[in-house]
């Protein structure tokens, strides 16, 4: 269990596409649905650079994890006295005794606050000069001693792989886009607004800046502060849900983020690109009814950059969120696949996306009661499954995409025995003026869920949706790099 108060960003704001803008001009309002591929080639945007690498920094990054074992620790036993935080060498001993098994936490605690936890520690050392992969590592470090030493309940599988796994998607978009929002060669009111928006996406990073008089200081922004291309869009207005939801007419904003181009050559250090997107709803019990990140690990590119189809083959890491009437389920996934890209003519853009995705853990509710056995009214079930998508573009803004995906999954923790979730989604646009358009879209999910001897009729939700888009961002044509 981690019991610690937790606020996970999600997008940049406005103003940094704004700023991308602002250096190059253009518009961009791509739309990021579940399987996303670059819309387009952006112009590299060339800041003041510092010319040299951050130091790494061990000592401060380990004492940085051991400090965030010991905070939230502080919390949990003496201000809100959790039961769980009552350890001493003897609950130490059992957790090594007992070893791994499924805890009884609730969905927001296992599948939220334990990938949040996992970003501070990967951020820990990100912020102390250490790459994506050697970040991970003392992410899982600190993962493993808070569940062995930490707590007395015994160590669980889903809380290794929720704060490792989700730590690092979630780490390394905080990083970056704080990085985004940062400038060093600011002052005055504009670099006091920057260093506290900074400090809410990645409050570690903040706290570095803080020790080493980073804040205040009038130094060279990093080489790599702005990615190759950069937009953010949010389409606001209504939708109607169909069969018996409690609340069929909602107020609905969706918000989307594209991070770099890996037609432009962000293919080869993880997170060069990376998509994020989340709808936020109200009325009803349920304000985000999707969080969807994804990253490429890895990508290389097949055949001539020059050509009119080109195609990237390439790994990627993600953490997806779902909640809604069919569906809720939240997991740290990987998946592989094909990026293709297709001029039609000067201007006009047709991507696709086909990709295999890994689930190594899913929490995915089932049922509407407290399992007596788990201790959750919701299971865990490693599977896989695959998703195709399909966007077409015009003058640097999305038209049209739709996509399909589709999961199975077998409960290894739970109530039930199998899971097959599946998803579709079409949304159109038409752009009226400069950065401001209208759309509407379609949306239905699923989940048939069987369970030992029986199963229980398939579970559906469709929406319908209208909207106003406004979007921020930089666009244009490119060559790859070299």
């Amino acid at each position: 269990m981690l019991v610690l108060p937790a606020f996970m960003p999600l997008l940049a704001p406005p103003a940094i596409a704004q700023e991308i803008e602002n250096a190059q001009p253009g518009s961009f309002a791509g739309r990021w649905q579940a399987a996303p591929t670059a819309p387009t080639l952006f112009p590299e945007l060339r800041p003041q650079t510092s010319g040299r690498e951050t130091p790494k920094r061990f000592w401060a990054a380990a004492g940085e994890v051991i400090l965030l074992e010991g905070l939230p620790w502080v919390y949990n036993r003496y201000v809100t006295d959790e039961d769980f935080a009552r350890i001493s060498s003897h609950t130490v001993r059992e957790n090594f005794r007992t070893g791994f098994q499924f805890d009884r936490d609730d969905f927001y605690t296992n599948q939220a606050a334990h990938p949040y936890h996992g970003s501070l520690f990967f951020e820990a050392a990100r912020s102390n000069g250490y790459g994506f992969w050697e970040a991970g590592a003392f992410t899982v470090a600190g993962s493993l001693l808070w569940e062995c030493c930490m707590e007395n309940t015994p160590p669980s599988y889903n809380d290794f792989v929720n704060t490792t796994i989700g730590g690092m998607t979630r780490g390394e978009i905080s990083h970056r886009l704080s990085a985004m929002l940062l400038d060093n060669t600011a002052s005055g009111h504009e670099r006091l607004w920057r260093e506290l928006g900074a400090a809410v996406l990645n409050p570690i990073g903040a706290f570095n800046r803080l020790l080493r008089g980073e804040m205040t200081r009038d130094f060279p922004n990093p080489e790599e502060r702005f990615p190759d291309g950069f937009g953010v869009s949010a389409d606001l207005g209504y939708r109607r849900i169909g069969g018996a939801a409690a609340h069929p007419n909602q107020a609905i904003v969706s918000l989307s983020a594209r991070y770099g181009d890996p037609f432009a050559g962000d293919i080869h250090k993880p997170f060069d690109s990376f998509w994020a997107g989340a709808d936020l709803n109200f009325p009803g019990g349920t304000t985000i009814s999707r969080i969807e990140e994804r990253g490429i690990l890895k990508g290389w590119e097949l055949g001539d950059p020059s050509a009119a189809v080109r195609s990237i083959f390439g790994f990627s890491q993600e953490y997806e969120y779902i909640n809604n009437e069919s569906q809720v389920f939240g997991a740290e996934m990987l998946s592989v696949g094909l990026l293709s890209r297709f001029t039609i003519r000067k201007g006009w853009l047709f991507l696709n996306d086909v990709s295999a995705i890994a689930i190594p853990l899913a929490g995915i509710k089932t049922t509407n009661f407290t399992n007596p056995q788990t201790g959750r009214n919701y299971d865990y079930a490693p599977g896989g499954g695959a998703r195709v998508a399909a966007r077409l573009f015009g003058a640097g803004q999305e038209l049209f995409s739709l996509g399909y995906g589709i999961a199975w999954a077998r409960t290894v923790s739970g109530s039930s025995n199998n899971n097959t979730l599946q998803f579709f989604r079409a949304t159109g646009r038409i752009p009226i003026a400069g950065q401001f358009g209208i759309g509407g879209g379609y949306g239905w999910y699923s989940r048939k869920t069987t369970y030992v001897g029986f199963s229980e009729p398939r579970r559906t939700q469709s929406e319908w949706r209208a909207f106003a888009t406004l979007s921020f961002g930089a666009t244009g044509m490119r060559k790859p790099r070299d």
